[in-house]
């Protein structure tokens, strides 16, 4: 249990640190943009940006962000935004695949700030697969807990909900979106990483 609250309380500790930024600030838009659909885009989106982290470590996945990937992962993050903006309801398949799509994506780009909990993951995950992916599961879920309140908040606030379905917001979160797909696309991204990895790491 102490390892499982541990995990939790290490993935919520980097939520200010700017190497999260890269999973989170996308995650925060797209939640924003899928105003009936929040709750699913919120926990399909840490799924999938678990499963992908999981992924890399375990030897899973290989592709690199680099070339025509990149390009590719652009349109399908642009894709997502316009899936979320037009997913009428938490059961619609639109924002199912909104938030997993996404989620992959952040997982995919994501640099971590490596702390004691993360590195066990990371370094058990391609021996140790189950037990690992539920701890990146919990890390994440500390991570993009910033996600999960705003979509839950207008369950316990309806006045949250009402302020959180009024347009600016989802401009707002689609112009962040519209941002990232273009520097996603354009190679830009990658740099913008390695340099909020360097500001966290304090180079």
């Amino acid at each position: 249990m102490s390892t499982l609250v541990d995990t939790l309380t290490e993935g919520i500790s980097v939520i200010t640190w700017a190497c999260t930024l890269t999973a989170l600030a996308p995650g925060l838009a797209l939640v924003l943009v899928a105003r009936k659909a929040r709750l699913t885009v919120a926990l399909y989106y840490i799924a999938g940006a678990a499963f992908l982290a999981w992924a890399q470590a375990a030897g899973h996945w290989w592709v690199g962000s680099r070339g025509i990937a990149v390009v590719i992962g652009g349109l399908l993050a642009g894709g997502t935004y316009l899936a979320a903006w037009r997913a009428q309801g938490h059961s619609s398949p639109l924002a199912t695949g909104a938030g997993l799509v996404g989620g992959a994506l952040a997982g995919w780009l994501w640099r971590p700030c490596v702390g004691e909990h993360l590195g066990d993951i990371l370094n058990d995950a391609a021996t140790d697969g189950p037990r690992t992916l539920a701890l990146m599961g919990l890390y994440m879920a500390g991570v993009l807990l910033p996600l999960l309140l705003i979509a839950v908040a207008p369950y316990a606030v309806p006045a949250v909900g009402r302020l959180l379905d009024r347009l600016p917001f989802a401009i707002a979160g689609a112009t962040v979106g519209a941002a990232y797909a273009v520097a996603l696309a354009t190679g830009q991204y990658d740099d913008l990483i390695g340099e909020l990895y360097r500001i966290s790491a304090g180079y």
